[in-house]
């Protein structure tokens, strides 16, 4: 995994490690070639990921794709600009352009 000065690019880079098998299935490469290459691997859709969570919270963020894990009890959205993000599954609903693809 690159080394990165900046927290958002490095805390980018960790998630991209910690989800490199989910990512290597998506991607359809390998969980190798996810976490050495991240930056090339990645493709991001010209779609916008908006999450609702259980508390009512809302988060959007265009250039993104997203991918639920059951183990880790936990969506992760992967966003082109805006680094990656966690966040818990649990009630939580997922919109692909404004249409619910996702309800825990």
């Amino acid at each position: 995994m690159p080394v990165f000065k900046y927290p958002v690019p490095r805390l980018a880079a960790q998630t991209a490690s910690d989800w490199s098998e989910e990512l290597g299935v998506h991607l359809g490469c390998s969980a190798v070639d996810v976490r050495e290459r991240s930056e090339a691997v990645m493709k991001f859709p010209l779609e916008t990921v908006r999450m609702e969570l259980m508390d009512g919270s809302l988060v959007e963020f265009r250039f993104a794709f997203f991918i639920v894990s059951d183990t880790k009890k936990a969506v992760a959205v992967f966003t082109e600009h805006c680094g990656h993000h966690v966040f818990p599954y649990h009630e939580a609903k997922v919109f692909i352009d404004g249409r619910l693809v996702y309800e825990q």
